[in-house]
């Protein structure tokens, strides 16, 4: 969708309320990025515009209207008696939607404020706003429907009966990472926006760590991208596409590394004007950090680490290597150089190799875990595929794979592309022949070899109370994203775990 015909959301607020209205924003990124809305509020407004007919033009203009309605909301003579006036006008004309969110302590049905009484029956509030995750999810999900009720009333009628609202007609395969601009990719406030803040600080180390297919490649992309936009310099680093060869010895890894990130920012490789002399390959590395990559420009460079646990393997290079990152984001808290370095890092498993704690970068920084898709979260995502279902097919789907974003998608990919039916997929699901055979048989694999882990799982799938197993094997369990922690026991991720292996380890 081009920018000329995305639908246009007008912000009425406040300006006590700045905060909260930013905060909003960021929920609607993806619908933004997609091209499908366009946010407007008057701090857009350029200068050596006229401000009150810049946002006279923008409210009679907007296809959806907010109002973050809050006691100062109500007492700026502006917002309550030009702006909400305008924008009931304009909604009971059809022209626009409108969506009054209350912001606390706001009393939509006692307060003694005539306009708010008078507003029309359907512009009910989505949401009486609580400044929590949940409550920033339902006012985003309103507003995404809003949003397709213009799409759809703008269509002709021959065109409604043939195809779905845009913002679900076009499926996403849900292989490897989600796009970006992708309406498939589900935000986890606050998540998301906490690391989108932290990138901005001097010298930020950011550790990211999840199981497989949990989003961890996913959010490293969003991160650079919002680096990208505030005019930092990128580059992503993918551990897992390191050749053999490389970890021969860690002069040999970190000319790789630091070959990858040259590459990565498209600039000329001056490896060898660093890469010579008594020096040792830390020093080497720090020397063409400092005096090329990060000394070529004033903006920050902020690197995407992915799939780090890959170094564990190896230890003598882990060791170096780690240490030298942990060298890195101290060395930002005071020298203008190395304030400019920003550090992405995402893992999977437990760091088990021994680090001294002074020179790990596992101890520092903002850490962040992904959790599991919470219930209004996944009500979304399956609005999201064009599925109108009640609570009971919901539950029924969790219950099985739980808040699992991976094996949601893929569950309600097939569904919404009427390949199965959701009765068809809980029957077949934890079977070897079924829609998740292949991702349970890879799993199989990594667990077979380790005869603790094969016996720690068992016990846990064997009974439907949490078990207490080693603690090794249950954080390895975890890293492998197998169970999940209640207490200090564990018990099974999901149902399609606990019937899988239930059957296949307790066979004969």
């Amino acid at each position: 969708m081009s920018d000329s015909q995305a639908i246009e959301v007008f912000f009425s607020y406040s300006h006590r309320d700045e905060a909260l209205r930013d905060e909003l924003a960021k929920h609607l990124s993806i619908m933004k990025r997609q091209g499908v809305i366009k946010a407007w509020h008057d701090r857009q407004i350029t200068a050596g515009s006229e401000w009150a007919g810049d946002i006279d033009a923008h409210l009679n203009s907007a296809q959806v209207i907010l109002l973050l309605i809050s006691a100062d909301f109500l007492a700026s003579d502006y917002c309550y008696d030009i702006e909400l006036t305008q924008a009931m006008v304009r909604h009971e004309a059809r022209e626009a939607c409108v969506i009054p969110i209350i912001l606390k302590p706001v009393d939509w049905h006692g307060a003694p404020f005539g306009k708010l009484q008078a507003l029309p029956k359907n512009a009910q509030p989505i949401t009486t706003w609580a400044n929590t995750d949940e409550a920033f999810l339902n006012v985003a999900q309103g507003i995404r429907k809003a949003v397709e009720a213009v799409l759809q009333t703008s269509k002709p009628d021959a065109e409604e009966e043939k195809t779905q609202s845009s913002l679900v007609v076009s499926l996403e395969e849900p292989d490897g990472a989600v796009p970006l601009g992708s309406q498939f990719y589900m935000e986890r406030s606050p998540i998301d926006a906490d690391c989108y803040e932290r990138l901005v600080r001097p010298g930020a180390l950011i550790r990211i760590k999840a199981p497989g297919q949990m989003g961890k490649t996913s959010l490293i992309s969003r991160v650079l991208d919002s680096a990208k936009q505030q005019g930092y310099r990128t580059a992503a680093v993918n551990f897992r596409s390191i050749d053999a060869e490389f970890w021969s010895s860690l002069d040999q890894f970190l000319q790789w590394f630091c070959a990858s990130v040259t590459e990565a920012m498209e600039r000329p490789d001056k490896l060898a004007d660093y890469w010579k002399g008594i020096l040792g390959a830390k020093n080497k590395s720090i020397r063409y950090f400092e005096r090329y990559l990060l000394a070529e420009s004033d903006m920050p460079l902020v690197l995407g680490l992915d799939n780090a646990d890959e170094i564990f393997a190896h230890e003598e290079i882990a060791r170096d290597f780690f240490g030298l990152l942990r060298t890195w984001h101290e060395q930002g808290k005071n020298e203008d150089a190395w304030k400019k370095l920003r550090l992405v890092i995402a893992h999977s498993k437990e760091v088990y190799i021994p680090l001294n704690m002074d020179q790990s970068p596992f101890n520092v920084g903002f850490a962040t875990e992904l959790r599991e898709l919470r219930r209004v979260e996944v009500q979304d995502l399956i609005q999201r595929h064009g599925l109108q279902w009640g609570e009971e097919p919901m539950e029924q789907l969790m219950q099985l794979v739980g808040g699992h974003p991976y094996l949601l998608r893929v569950a309600l990919y097939q569904i919404a592309r009427q390949r199965m039916t959701l009765t068809e997929l809980l029957e077949v699901a934890p079977t070897e022949g079924g829609l998740y055979g292949e991702h349970l048989r890879h799993h199989y694999l990594n667990l077979k070899s380790d005869h603790k882990l094969v016996t720690a799982l068992r016990q846990v799938v064997s009974t439907d109370q949490p078990v207490q197993v080693g603690t090794e094997e249950a954080f390895r369990l975890q890293s492998m994203g197998l169970v999940k922690y209640q207490g200090n026991a564990v018990v099974p991720l999901c149902g399609l775990y606990r019937r899988y292996f239930g059957d296949l380890l307790n066979r004969g």
